[in-house]
């Protein structure tokens, strides 16, 4: 998986420990030969081809790595480390795709590669040092239709590794629990509902979405709208299932590109893409419904949901809510058992708990947002920090209510506090001094309200 000397692998990750601080500097020493200064509380992690990182668990990033380092030791999954060579501290962790190569297409920027299964729009620059070199190994792999993972930054899913897959026995992902053939032919009729109902299945969809420091099953993670919606889409039409309402599903193809404020860079560039779809009674006639809470905060027509994915001439197919994955050709797989939806959604959990404590936080991101009538300003807060704002101007003939609501998705628990201070600037002018409190262990996003209740 690796060459000596290499500062960064892909392996599989054989045991994670938590390691005192008297230790820490011998197992560096070991590992090295040169040991660092003990401090804090780290975690020692083991992977397969004998190398060995360590985490610092006092920070919310390296207790977010090292839950992401557990869960692919659960499933046997590769991770992607970069580590110091001196102190063998783990400075980078991404999740590989364990994937084979589909359509390798020239671009402007290099290339871009289809990779099954994800509906993401992977690119190869040519900008990339060793272009040419990892062009070749996604060429090979095509080639042979053997599984390779693919290491792209978490952004812009712009490659910059490609490494072969060997590992444990049954390291590789596993195999659809089926497949079946042309995907229309054993559609039935479905029992057409209120609008009513359809937001009912809608809310309780949206209510799984999961926390991003800290996803865990059977959250759903609607938050990392990047890639794995088959999973999505299949946890979805299970859940329906369990409410006693069948669903069937729409498969868009095409350049798609959809405005998200879950993503860093405000949009995210699809392939293909897949929702489950009700048929809804409305108006005195029937029309399908899409449920997508990655994309939309309740039901919407397939015409409105395909309309928001930025190409016109995309192609809509649509299916029972049994086939887990269609390709584009028309190829589907099934997943009666839920197994490979479950892996699709852990992974994409992992994704997302690793992009909440990377260099842009937690989503919603506030470059995305849009301005709001009623909302002053934005702010983040890490765990457990105060910080205060203020706001001058105001007249203080008005009576100004102010409040916080946070964007930062994350149901169970209270995230934030306020408290509110005034100063009387001057004759005619006051200034609102805002406190706000963290009070969970993990970055808040949040919005600054006020509400003019008179003049």
């Amino acid at each position: 998986m690796h060459n000596a000397g290499e500062s960064s692998f892909v392996d599989f990750v054989s045991s994670t420990a938590p390691l005192g601080p008297g230790a820490l500097g011998t197992i560096t020493a070991e590992t090295t030969g040169a040991a660092v200064q003990p401090s804090g509380t780290w975690a020692r992690v083991a992977f397969s081809a004998g190398r060995v990182g360590l985490v610092d668990l006092s920070t919310e990033r390296g207790t977010a790595w090292s839950a992401v380092l557990v869960s692919l030791r659960q499933r046997n999954a590769p991770a992607y480390i970069e580590l110091d060579p001196v102190s063998t501290q783990i400075t980078r962790l991404l999740i590989p795709l364990v994937v084979t190569v589909g359509g390798i297409n020239p671009s402007a920027q290099g290339v871009e590669v289809e990779l099954t299964i994800s509906h993401a729009i992977h690119t190869l620059r040519t900008s990339h040092p060793r272009f040419r070199e990892l062009l070749d190994r996604l060429k090979a792999a095509q080639a042979s239709g053997a599984q390779i993972a693919v290491i792209e930054d978490p952004s812009s899913h712009e490659i910059i590794e490609v490494s072969a897959l060997t590992g444990p026995a049954g390291a590789s992902a596993p195999a659809a629990d089926g497949t079946g053939g042309e995907p229309r032919g054993d559609m039935v009729a479905l029992a057409a509902i209120p609008l009513t109902r359809a937001q009912q299945l809608f809310d309780l969809m949206n209510s799984k979405v999961c926390c991003p420091s800290g996803p865990s099953a059977p959250c759903i993670p609607f938050g990392y709208p990047d890639d794995g919606c088959w999973g999505r889409a299949h946890e979805m039409y299970r859940l329906m299932g369990r409410e006693g309402v069948a669903c069937d599903k729409v498969w868009i193809y095409g350049s798609l590109r959809a405005a998200t404020t879950n993503n860093p860079r405000c949009e995210v560039r699809w392939g293909w893409h897949v929702a489950p779809t009700l048929l809804v009674a409305t108006g005195g006639r029937q029309e399908t419904y899409v449920i997508d809470p990655s994309l939309f905060p309740g039901p919407v027509t397939q015409a409105t949901w395909a309309s928001v994915q930025g190409d016109p001439s995309a192609r809509l197919v649509p299916t029972v809510g049994a086939i887990f994955y269609r390709s584009s050709s028309g190829a589907t797989q099934t997943d009666p058992s839920f197994t490979q939806t479950n892996s699709v959604l852990a992974t994409y959990r992992d994704n997302l708990r690793l992009r909440s404590v990377g260099s842009d936080g937690p989503p919603p991101y506030p470059a995305c947002l849009p301005s709001k009538t009623g909302v002053q300003f934005y702010g983040t807060l890490g765990a457990g920090v105060t910080h205060s704002w203020f706001t001058f101007g105001w007249p203080a003939s008005w009576h100004v209510m102010w409040t916080v609501v946070p964007l930062t998705t994350c149901p169970g628990a209270p995230q934030l506090k306020v408290r509110i201070r005034v100063e009387r600037a001057d004759a005619n002018n006051a200034t609102y001094w805002i406190v706000v409190t963290n009070t969970t262990n993990a970055t808040v996003r949040f919005e600054g309200r006020y509400d003019i209740l008179s003049r």
